[in-house]
């Protein structure tokens, strides 16, 4: 029986694959089922527990940073750890600080990564390595979780989910630290490059420091987000245009209009923090809180981690076919198709190509033999020719001998019969 289903039923079934749902035939409800409850269900359960977001703050000292995160987050984080001879630091500080935000019920379990002492030092080759310590060693602490035996439990993310970089609003370039900093950082985390004090620069010599920075960005060829990673193009282009995004960090509120709002005031006028006239502030908010949070945490995984998983597994002697997440396992699948297909087409054509030429060697042979045969059989037509020629003139010779011997048979035979 099983055997006679499964003849009958041959093809009608495809095999749905590792990951793969079977296709589905489509049902019509009598009545109300409650599945438009389901999203409602997902957002409750999301809600009970917080949302995890790693943010590193990487620039030199004196940017304003921390009051720009203050401004960022609305909230008074912890003021950054100062020193009164900065120089006197050998090596960048890493200091994560952990805060719990609350806003209509969703909770946000924000990690702000401070590194005091960048940049600070005279020789500052070592700034980048403490930096690149800690992002690999969250992926070492992630990567060992998952391989626990329980493994099913939450694992807790302290990946950095992405790096706010500053840039100093002076000179005409990316510095060399800058470069070299973003450069080995682009493949490991999210960068967001920022320009720091904005208000400090006129339009036109903030205009012209991002199209600097754009350019230096693009020679150097240092990926950036959103603009390298991210799978929502539609949602980002809007935001990309305002890349590397000029701030303003502020915790005070000025009054304007009567309203209290975050800003400065000096001798020539005030300049307000959310307004996008004066500042990009609100611009990279809406990127990462309105539009990529959640992409920045996904980046993260499927990308980065992904990326320095991989590395891991290679260097214990894994095959690389096992190395993708399940995230990427149909565009594996379709790559190796692909590449399955392009490697059959090459040893085809590479088949054609040796089938032609060994054709046309053997044509060429055969062409080299019959014209031998042919010369074999003109040598033989010209030799039988001349043997026979000998055998005419032979037997012309031989009659010729013949009547000669005749006549003189005669004319003895007349000269004996008058003598007798």
């Amino acid at each position: 029986m099983p055997l006679e289903y499964a003849l009958q039923n041959r093809g009608k079934f495809g095999d749905a694959g590792p990951w793969k749902l079977p296709t589905a035939i489509e049902a019509t409800l009598r009545d109300v089922l409650g599945i438009e409850a389901l999203p409602r269900q997902i957002c409750d359960r999301a809600k009970r527990k917080p949302f995890i977001f790693n943010i590193m703050v990487v620039g030199e000292t004196g940017l304003g940073k921390t009051t720009f995160m203050n401004t960022l987050f609305n909230t008074d984080l912890t003021e950054e750890i100062t020193h009164e001879y900065p120089q006197n630091n050998k090596t960048v500080a890493i200091t994560p600080t952990t805060y719990d935000l609350v806003e209509e019920g969703v909770s946000l379990h924000l990690t702000v990564i401070d590194t005091p002492g960048f940049g600070d030092q005279l020789n500052r080759e070592a700034n980048l390595f403490p930096i690149v310590e800690y992002i690999e060693n969250q992926f070492e602490a992630f990567h060992k979780a998952e391989k626990n035996s329980n493994f099913r439990h939450a694992i807790p993310d302290t990946r950095v989910h992405a790096v706010l970089y500053f840039v100093a609003p002076t000179g005409k370039s990316l510095k060399e630290l800058d470069v070299t900093v973003l450069k080995a950082l682009s493949d490991k985390v999210n960068i967001i490059p920022v320009i720091a004090k904005a208000d400090t620069l006129t339009f036109e010599e903030r205009s012209e420091l991002k199209q600097i920075i754009l350019r230096d960005i693009d020679a150097h060829q240092i990926k950036i987000y959103p603009k390298e990673y991210t799978d929502e193009p539609d949602i980002t282009s809007d935001l990309e245009k305002y890349i590397p995004f000029a701030v303003i960090g502020s915790d005070t509120f000025i009054d304007v209009d009567g309203q209290k709002i975050r800003g400065r005031t000096y001798r020539w006028g005030s300049v307000q923090v959310e307004n996008e006239e004066h500042c990009d502030f609100v611009h990279l908010r809406a990127l990462l809180m309105d539009s990529c949070l959640q992409d920045l945490i996904e980046t993260t995984h499927s990308k980065h981690y992904a990326l320095y998983r991989r590395g891991q597994l290679r260097t214990k002697g894994r095959p690389e076919s096992i190395l993708e997440g399940d995230e990427s396992y149909e565009s594996r699948i379709e790559d190796t198709k692909k590449s399955l297909a392009e490697e059959m087409m090459r040893k085809e054509e590479e088949m054609r190509q040796n089938f032609v030429a060994q054709v046309r060697e053997t044509e060429a042979l055969l062409r080299e033999r019959e014209e031998q045969l042919i010369r074999k059989k003109q040598e033989f037509l010209q030799e039988i020719e001349e043997k026979r020629r000998q055998l005419q003139q032979e037997e012309q010779d031989v009659n010729a001998l013949l009547n000669e011997r005749s006549l003189n048979y005669s004319s003895t035979k007349k000269i004996f019969g008058k003598k007798n």
